[in-house]
């Protein structure tokens, strides 16, 4: 039988992920400890935030931007909730609104200085996220702000409760990827996103405002970010300026593995929830095999860099 060799490298580049994601299970199978069920169920749940501000880094990596300020946009949400409702008294839902609110609003100003002022990406998100992580810190004494108001039912949320077997966190993750896997391959946006990624200038001289389509990604950036730091502060009952460092590492690694490429135009919000899965079976699994927190994040740069690598082989 003659093997195509078009099909077979067609179907790496294309469905790779999942054959890397058997691979890398299989491998971790025979570890003690990771075939249980109480292991397995938790590494859907470990990876919901990481899967949130992967979703927006999606929306950004495919019109061929970046974002570096993810993680302290997360620690500045969490904080000014914490502040809002432990310093102020203000009612649980509208502190979430205004964290939120927070999280947009830096959002906005990173898409506004690149489409206003053409400020790189690298180098605004760069400028945030050491801005938000200030603020963070600032605004906190440089400390962690605990929560004594009862919030029982937003932990429960965030942290330990359950419909079945399937916690909250998961439910609301996959929610939210559905509705944004709608937005961006079923509306007009999503067809823009696309568009700009793939080739702005002839975007525009289709009538594309392409500075609009890059301020809103940058904006969803900024709101999933912020609504994970506000479920950080519901599930620990804390704002702390330390949230999220690194975090843009883990989501930017979710979305590159997953097929998302880096010079705009081609992504999946499915295929980065793989990703992210991935990454969190890594996580696990290099946990379990007794690495430490360094080791794994090497190994994790390395997972990067390959993914770089056989995207720049597609696009040759």
């Amino acid at each position: 039988m003659k093997i195509n060799r078009q099909k077979i490298l067609s179907f790496l580049k294309n469905q790779g992920i999942f054959l890397v994601i058997i691979i890398v299970f299989l491998y971790f199978c025979p570890i003690p400890g990771f075939l249980t069920i109480s292991n397995l169920s938790n590494i859907p749940q470990q990876i919901a935030f990481i899967a949130l501000i992967a979703t927006g880094m999606t929306f950004v990596i495919i019109t061929a931007g970046i974002d570096l300020s993810v993680g302290s946009i997360v620690a500045t949400a969490a904080v000014v909730f914490a502040i809002l409702v432990e310093n102020f008294h203000i009612p649980i839902y509208l502190s979430t609104i205004i964290a939120t609110a927070a999280g947009i609003f830096l959002g906005s100003f990173n898409g506004f200085s690149i489409v206003r002022f053409n400020v790189p990406p690298f180098i605004s998100t760069l400028a945030m996220m050491t801005i938000a992580r200030g603020i963070a810190r600032h605004l906190a004494g440089n400390t962690k702000i605990f929560i004594h108001t009862d919030m029982q039912l937003y932990q429960r949320i965030a942290a330990t409760g359950k419909v079945g077997p399937l916690p909250y966190i998961v439910i609301i993750m996959f929610v939210i990827l559905i509705i944004f896997w709608i937005i961006l391959t079923k509306t007009r946006f999503g067809r823009y996103v696309f568009a700009v990624g793939g080739n702005e200038e002839a975007a525009k001289l289709s009538g594309i405002n392409a500075g609009q389509v890059k301020l809103l990604v940058y904006i969803i950036n900024g709101f999933l970010s912020a609504l994970v730091g506000v479920l950080m502060a519901f599930k620990f009952k804390n704002g702390n300026p330390e949230y999220g460092v690194m975090w843009e590492l883990d989501a930017i690694a979710a979305v590159v593995v997953g097929g998302t490429s880096l010079f705009g135009g081609r992504g999946s919000i499915f295929k980065t929830f793989i990703g992210a899965l991935l990454i969190g079976i890594l996580d696990n699994g290099l946990l379990l095999k007794g690495l430490s927190s360094d080791l794994i994040y090497i190994i994790k740069g390395f997972v990067i860099l390959g993914a770089v690598l056989i995207d720049q082989i597609k696009t040759a």
